[in-house]
Parts: structure tokens; C-alpha cells; sequence
């Protein structure tokens, strides 16, 4: 019997400003889940949608049958800890964590700098209790091995493990971590590829094991060509079966 596919979910921003017509283009194509981004230039800015345009969100999901894995918010760790900026990182969490429960989301994917430049307790505190409130779990992507908030789980983004020289195969054995897809080739960010560092197989049977109905993230950051890369990691995700 063929083992269960764990479900890929595009980082939609990467694809294009028109989020209707990505979320339209992903249905197309058969994906059944897709993350949305609240920064960067394509991203949602949840403070400013209003009830009408949030709802109407939820719905444009539904119909499509598209899954919200999570939120993507990639403030600059140091805005966490600066005095002068740490307010408003904070409230930006909130309000992503707000829409998150409005739209299902499953988590909240945000770096943090725990070891050069560590949140004060009390930001710490605040971050998780947002995320407790809504009910969308804090996902942070760290430096491997350091020692998250109590509360949060893990975001494994494996160009970083890979370059530690750490395997993210392990950390997404835990059922309770956020997994994301991408590889390291030469040094910079890449689909997964026959000279990449990771180890698509591995990685994925790890996925499927833990968790088979936990959504992958399809990490198209920084990636030349985001619609070829999703090609690419598509096949890498049903290759073997």
C-alpha cells in the first residue's frame, strides 16, 4: 500500500502579487494547502484588512479547498529585543496571529535570535500568550539546538540546519514541529536537487512517519524561479512511491 502524502503548501507570495490568482493557480494545480505571508512586499498586512476583506479571505479559501498551513512573519530578529521597535514587533504578531485564527492557520512562522540577541522574558511571554489566545501555534525558526520559549515549537527551515551541519530530518520527526522544503546548493537557497545538501528522501519518509497530514512548507524564498522550483519540489515529493 502506498504511504500517505504529506501535503505540500507553496509560499504563495513568491508567486506572484495577485493572491486571488495564486490561490486560483494552486487549486489548478492541485495543491490542497498554501501559506500566505504577512511581510514583505507581496505579503498581507493583517491591520490593514478590514472585517469585510478578511472574510471575505476565509471564504476564497474555502471555496477553493484550499488548507492555510500558516502565516509567514519575517520581522529582523533584533526588532524582538531593540527597545525602540520591540512594541511594534509585537503587536505585529498579534494581529498575524488574530487573522491566522480567522483564516485556520495552523502556525505562525517567525525568527528569533535566542542566543546574540535573545527577546527580553517578558516579549517572550507575550509572544506565546498571542499565539495562545488564538489558538495558531508560534513556530520559530532559530539556530538548531537552541532552546525555544515555553510553548512555541519549532519552524525547520533546512537551509539553516544544513548549514550548521545539522540534519533536518530529525527535527521534523517531532510531530509537533513546522516543517519547511528547500535545500542548500552552493551555499545559497535552492529546490531540492542532485547537488544539494539535503537529503529529499529521508526528509520527507521523516514528514510522512511523524506527521502524514502535517503540511509541508514549500519555501520559495530567495529562489530565482519560484514556478520551476515548485516544479521540482513536487517531484521530489512523490518521487519513490
Amino acid at each position: 500500500m502506498d504511504r500517505p502524502v504529506t501535503p505540500l503548501a507553496p509560499t504563495a507570495a513568491e508567486l506572484g502579487s495577485d493572491l486571488r490568482g495564486v490561490l486560483a493557480l494552486l487549486r489548478r494545480c492541485r495543491f490542497s494547502a498554501v501559506q500566505l505571508a504577512v511581510s514583505g512586499p507581496s505579503g498581507i498586512r493583517p491591520r490593514s484588512l478590514t472585517a469585510s476583506a478578511r472574510r471575505d479571505l476565509a471564504i476564497t479559501l474555502r471555496r477553493l479547498e484550499l488548507r492555510c498551513a500558516g502565516l509567514d512573519l519575517w520581522i529582523p530578529p533584533v526588532h524582538f529585543s531593540e527597545a525602540s521597535r520591540v512594541d511594534r514587533a509585537v503587536a505585529a504578531v498579534c494581529d498575524a496571529c488574530d487573522l491566522g485564527s480567522e483564516l485556520g492557520a495552523g502556525a505562525l512562522c517567525i525568527e528569533l535570535d535566542l542566543e546574540a540577541a535573545p527577546p527580553a522574558a517578558e516579549t517572550l511571554e507575550a509572544l506565546v500568550q498571542a499565539s495562545h489566545r488564538s489558538g495558531v501555534r508560534l513556530a520559530v525558526c532559530s539556530l538548531p539546538g537552541t532552546d525555544l520559549p515555553g510553548g512555541a515549537v519549532r519552524c525547520v527551515d533546512p537551509p539553516r540546519w544544513l548549514a550548521g551541519g545539522h540534519d533536518p530530518a530529525v527535527a521534523v520527526a517531532d510531530p509537533s514541529a513546522v516543517p519547511r522544503l528547500s535545500d542548500l546548493v552552493g551555499g545559497v537557497r535552492a529546490a531540492p536537487c542532485a547537488g544539494g545538501r539535503l537529503d529529499a528522501t529521508a526528509y520527507r519518509i521523516a514528514c510522512e512517519v511523524a506527521a502524514p497530514s502535517r503540511p509541508v512548507v514549500a519555501d520559495l524564498r530567495g529562489l530565482s524561479d519560484p514556478a520551476a522550483a515548485l516544479q521540482a519540489m513536487e517531484l521530489v515529493w512523490k518521487r519513490g512511491r
